[in-house]
């Protein structure tokens, strides 16, 4: 038996906003599948409380539906995947589903623990929003629960993917500094062996060699799609005499803001000095100083589309899984050198 929810019953949704939390932040305190802290679980009681907010968890008999979604992300509670996951949650909640949520903190060994942890649930359906996950695990754990796999691109029946082209958007950021006449671009990576990252390098490549650029590898810098570690890896690639560095593609948005902070701590200015161009477009860029370049991801859209797709995937429906194309968004983080 499903449960419908009424018009006025409350949803996780509504305990976060009254909490001021994200809704991965609920879920993560009802499920406890990882850490959350003393002041938000006193936050999110009282919510609970005052709302009479009243959790749905799995039924006892396996064969029944569980009218439960496993997501398995990264941070929960950066800006990018609390988009998508509120986005997930509204689609999933108007039919009568939840949310279980659980972090890999993009550690090979957590995301193994929350995909054991999904699947030991009895969710009806599992999404998987990018990681270092290999193909067969998600395989594998797609033998008994439906999968929707979010930055992967995996044959099988069990498995649709939902995929953006970061090999394409790497080759149009780069692209942009290359047109706007810089030569010694750095590139601040994410993490080593993530998908995402590794085709966004790609296209980064791609683009030098386009242009008779050999790629140094002085300019080069392996991230972890962190602020803090892009600022650290900046400084380096600042106080390298050799680098004479104009210009820089961060993998994320996040990275970016890292970036910059380092280059005006540096002494220098942006875009002046130093281009910069993102990847994201997080609703903080534009309000960034300066307002950052970046790939704008279709954020808004993931969380829906992974949404439908896992319910088309149960009701035995197939469509065409498409995001829409990723869009060159340019503000005042980068300046032609000829200016």
């Amino acid at each position: 038996m499903s449960y419908a929810k009424e018009k006025n019953t409350p949803t996780v949704y509504d305990v976060a906003k009254l909490a001021g939390v994200s809704p991965a932040t609920v879920s993560r305190f009802l499920n406890r599948t990882t850490y959350v802290s003393d002041e938000k679980s006193q936050k999110i009681e009282d919510a609970i409380n005052q709302l009479d907010y009243k959790p749905v968890f799995k039924p006892a008999e396996s064969n029944r539906r569980s009218m439960t979604i496993g997501a398995l992300v990264q941070h929960p509670d950066s800006p990018f995947t609390s988009q998508i996951l509120n986005d997930m949650e509204k689609v999933l909640i108007s039919q009568g589903y939840q949310l279980s949520i659980a972090s890999g903190h993009w550690d090979k060994k957590l995301e193994t623990h929350a995909l054991n942890y999904l699947t030991q649930q009895n969710v009806d359906g599992l999404i998987i929003v990018t990681g270092n996950l290999t193909n067969n695990q998600i395989i594998d754990a797609a033998k008994d629960t439906p999968v929707i796999a979010v930055g992967y691109d995996i044959k099988n029946n069990q498995v649709r993917c939902v995929n953006i082209d970061n090999e394409l958007a790497g080759y149009i950021a780069t692209l942009h500094l290359l047109q706007l006449g810089h030569v010694n671009i750095g590139h601040i990576k994410g993490h080593a062996n993530q998908p995402d990252a590794y085709q966004r390098f790609e296209g980064y490549k791609r683009a030098m060699k386009e242009a008779g650029i050999q790629p140094n590898r002085r300019l080069i810098k392996n991230g972890d799609f962190s602020s803090a570690k892009a600022y650290k890896l900046t400084t380096e690639l600042l106080n390298d005499p050799k680098a004479k560095v104009t210009a820089i593609f961060a993998a994320n948005d996040l990275s970016a803001y890292g970036v910059i902070k380092a280059i005006h701590d540096h002494g220098l200015k942006v875009p002046d000095d130093i281009s910069v161009i993102g990847f994201d477009d997080l609703p903080t860029s534009q309000y960034f100083t300066p307002g950052l370049t970046t790939l704008r991801q279709p954020i808004e859209e993931i969380g829906t589309v992974a949404a439908h797709s896992i319910l088309n995937f149960l009701s035995g429906e197939r469509h065409d899984d498409k995001l829409p194309p990723i869009d060159l968004i340019v503000r005042e983080s980068t300046k032609s050198l000829h200016e």
